[in-house]
């Protein structure tokens, strides 16, 4: 998979993201690509959403209020949609790091494009994740994982339940409940529908049992319910402190349930990554 963000008109690349090797110069692939976008946009009055070309699959997306292309090439093993989906993601991450606000986006490009090398790093971040996404083969094996974190986010819920008082639970659940309504307010909950079926309520918790794995990008949801369990948890440490937080996670076994299941944590590179989320400050 490679990736380009570029700013439409000129043609300039912001940033460039390349996981597979091209014989010709990155330059100039770069020029054919928005010389091939603004000829469809001349001659057909929009511009490309996805063609097939080099024995490649590519992607376009442009961002009309920030006046950028967005561009990612993989495999034919790749379909059109799930490369898009994941091009979007790239595509919101980015605008709401360098763009959130359309009307500045003029001020904030200046021509130097060094100050979007950091974003490489998060592409990176992204890229592993999606590796990791495709190992999950079977929609068996996705209902496994959605019922750890189901899990994760009940145990989280019987800390709050089972040690806080009623003003303290009042405060957490204030907070989360404001966290919640934020996520169900993203872009990308609103293009992704199964993330909608994500539901919460006092005392109840967090269901994702709903979701449909047949019907959604099973890297989006498992990302953005990572997100919220790693949201919640650091809300627990914010208000409670960090060793009552600790001391409750570990009465309410939260340690043992990830140990129970760390061959399919491990396999997926999570189990490393949520035992640091309970156990560091």
């Amino acid at each position: 998979m490679n990736i380009w963000v570029m700013e439409s008109d000129s043609g300039i690349t912001l940033v460039y993201k390349p996981y597979m090797d091209f014989p010709i110069n990155e330059d100039l692939v770069s020029g054919l690509l928005t010389a091939l976008n603004q000829f469809t946009i001349v001659e057909f009055k929009q511009g490309i959403e996805s063609i097939e070309m080099g024995g490649l699959r590519w992607v376009y997306i442009s961002d009309k209020d920030t006046n950028l292309l967005f561009i990612a090439a993989d495999s034919k093993d790749v379909t059109a949609e799930t490369l898009r989906a994941r091009l979007d993601v790239i595509r919101y991450t980015f605008i709401q790091q360098y763009a959130h606000k359309g009307n500045r986006w003029g001020t904030k490009w200046a021509g130097n494009v060094e100050i979007y090398k950091p974003f490489e790093n998060v592409i990176d971040e992204y890229y592993t994740q999606w590796k990791q996404a495709e190992r999950i083969t079977t929609v068996a094996e996705f209902f496994d994982i959605l019922g750890i974190y189901q899990q994760i986010l009940n145990l989280v819920i019987n800390v709050i339940e089972g040690h806080l008082s009623e003003e303290r639970k009042e405060i957490i659940y204030v907070k989360i409940e404001q966290m919640f309504k934020h996520y169900s307010n993203l872009e990308i909950v609103k293009k992704n529908p199964e993330l909608s079926k994500i539901t919460f309520e006092r005392r109840v918790g967090f269901n994702i049992i709903n979701i449909d794995p047949m019907n959604c990008d099973m890297f989006i949801v498992e990302k953005q319910i990572l997100g919220l369990i790693r949201r919640i948890v650091e809300i627990l440490k914010e208000e409670e402190g960090y060793f009552p937080s600790l001391k409750y996670f570990v009465k309410e076994n939260i340690f043992d349930y990830l140990m129970s299941n760390f061959n399919l944590l491990n396999d997926l590179n999570l189990f490393t990554f949520l035992l640091q989320l309970f156990l560091m400050k």
